[in-house]
């Protein structure tokens, strides 16, 4: 308790600022909320200036950046997937709840899709954690290269609608409380947990939607 909180106490502007709009994502995603893109780029900006400066993660540093991207991605994936077009395109698709008008398209996966994923983040993520052993010296380097490997593919199911990957998350989440932990980032390791009942909560709330009559096919 003592070392969290001289961790606290140490925590500059940047890392807080991560912190904040990192919670901002998770929170606005399990919302269904396109707002949350916006956080996800600030988060993602931040957040690899300390894995790679600070922590030395370098495959984690690099899944910000491909985040930075994503944030772009999921907000123009997340417009185009509501079926009904709000009067100002602009402003008001933004900040509507789809979840709450009863107007969500998200899916289940099947067990073909699990195998598919659960393959592509072993082999990828094997690969990544070879490919960055061989030119640095970064630390835990195949259990860091593997959650960013399904941490990639976890992010296509969120800006792919589909429910499951709040599943994906909280096991991605509970391996980066040891990873964390193990780097001596406390802090961080603390918002994973965080992370871990918001992605409890994006799934309550997700399901929702489906069990309530609302999943269509794509």
């Amino acid at each position: 308790m003592q070392e969290l909180l001289a961790q606290v106490y140490a925590t500059d502007a940047v890392e807080w600022a991560a912190t904040l709009t990192a919670l901002a994502y998770v929170y606005l995603a399990a919302r269904d909320n396109n707002w949350c893109w916006l956080f996800a780029a600030l988060s993602a900006t931040l957040w690899a200036y300390q894995s790679l400066i600070v922590y030395q993660l370098v495959s984690d540093a690099l899944l910000q950046l491909f985040y930075l991207v994503m944030a772009g991605v999921g907000l123009f994936r997340w417009q185009r997937s509501r079926r009904v077009s709000p009067p100002n395109e602009m402003l008001d698709s933004i900040a509507r709840d789809p979840v709450a008008d009863g107007e969500s398209d998200i899916r289940r996966m099947e067990t073909g899709e699990h195998l598919t994923v659960i393959g592509l983040g072993l082999t990828t993520g094997l690969l990544l954690g070879y490919l960055v052993g061989s030119v640095s010296t970064a630390t835990q380097t195949y259990l860091d290269a593997v959650t960013t490997s399904f941490s990639v593919v976890a992010t296509f199911l969120l800006i792919w609608r589909r429910l499951d990957n709040w599943i994906y998350w909280m096991v991605i989440d509970a391996v980066y409380v040891y990873i964390y932990l193990r780097a001596g980032a406390l802090l961080f390791a603390l918002l994973m947990i965080l992370y871990i009942v918001m992605a409890i909560y994006g799934y309550l709330t997700w399901r929702s939607a489906v069990d309530g009559g609302h999943e269509t096919a794509r």
